[in-house]
């Protein structure tokens, strides 16, 4: 028996000598690796099974599966549940939407939702049509345009959606900028091709590091104080002359940069210069920077890393467009010259 106490005495003591550092730090290590693993895990399940939205670009696998899921394309290769017809219906007017991804719906899961399919539907006796495609710069605008009436198509009264990112296409860094990020995705690791967490963080540390990227608004905002804004100016003339050429009427609507958007707003010379600008050619202009400029980003943006409009920024928009429109199909041809040599604002 007294051995046995001995024993006992001796293990005892054993147990409760203090581990050693190196048991610890294993044991540290350990656990966080379980706990990183989890997360992992975690994000991973979510971004690949919950998570349901788009970011700026389309990059990442994530906005790609939207794509697949919630776009699809009409008879003529445009984003629509209605098909298009060369002539106007009888009995209709006819109203033609040129434009980018904010026309187009990016990040809108419901076409009916955005502002285009609202419209058609508060005005049955409007035949809507809708140029647009995501990437669409002025250069694609004239383009699609001008494809379209080579073909026989036609106008009467035609909307250009005006983003102030439209210039980008004249900017000499931006062909060099989309290559290298496209490259990044091409040569990315087998983890980051498959792994929609890890794909989602490289897509985000890649465009950190890419300087045109990070500094795109800066370079917009600056190519409104340059040659590139006369440049600009010629084409948007060339798109005024284009539809008038055919029998059409040019209105405008502009977004502002809705992620921007509070008492600093940095692109009010901008709004500006093409409140001017489109004044001078006698262009019926709606600037829908007084109708957003009360909401915050979080409100009227599809989410933190997509600054398109959601579907709130487009149904209070629509009523705004839907009477700047109706004041200008209800001018006479032989007074719009004379009529519209202004700009509204909601």
């Amino acid at each position: 028996m007294a051995g046995l106490l001995l024993w006992l005495r001796r293990h005892l003591k054993r147990r409760a000598a203090p581990a050693r550092w190196p048991h610890v730090l294993l044991a540290n290590l350990l656990s966080l690796a379980l706990l990183l693993a989890l997360a992992t895990l975690a994000g991973e399940i979510y971004f690949r099974f919950i998570y349901d939205s788009t970011d700026s670009l389309l990059y990442t696998k994530v906005s790609r599966r939207w794509m697949q899921r919630y776009w699809h394309d009409n008879g003529n290769q445009l984003r629509d549940n209605v098909n298009y017809q060369r002539q106007i219906p009888p009995g209709k007017r006819r109203i033609t939407f040129v434009g980018d991804s904010f026309t187009a719906g990016h990040g809108i899961k419901n076409v009916e939702d955005r502002f285009v399919n609202r419209l058609r539907r508060a005005h049955p006796d409007w035949d809507i049509h809708m140029l647009a495609k995501p990437g669409f710069d002025t250069g694609d605008e004239l383009t699609c345009l001008d494809f379209v009436l080579t073909n026989h198509w036609q106008i009467d009264q035609v909307v250009l959606v005006y983003c102030l990112n439209d210039i980008s296409d004249l900017m000499p860094q931006r062909y060099e900028a989309f290559q290298r990020v496209n490259a990044q995705i091409e040569q990315s690791s087998w983890l980051v091709q498959n792994s929609y967490l890890m794909n989602i963080i490289a897509h985000r540390i890649n465009l950190r590091r890419n300087p045109f990227m990070s500094g795109y608004y800066d370079l917009v905002r600056d190519g409104y104080r340059g040659p590139m804004w006369e440049e600009q100016k010629e084409r948007l003339t060339a798109f005024r002359d284009m539809v008038e050429s055919h029998g059409g009427r040019l209105s405008v609507v502009t977004f502002p940069f809705l992620n921007d958007l509070g008492p600093n707003y940095g692109y009010q010379f901008v709004h500006d210069e093409l409140d001017q600008f489109w004044r001078g050619l006698h262009v019926p202009h709606l600037d829908l920077l007084a109708l957003y400029r009360q909401y915050t980003p979080e409100k009227i943006t599809v989410n933190r890393l997509d600054a398109h409009p959601n579907e709130f920024a487009h149904a209070i928009a629509t009523p705004v467009i839907g009477k700047f429109l109706e004041a200008q199909l209800a001018i006479k041809p032989d007074t719009q010259g004379s009529a519209v040599g202004h700009s509204i604002t909601p």
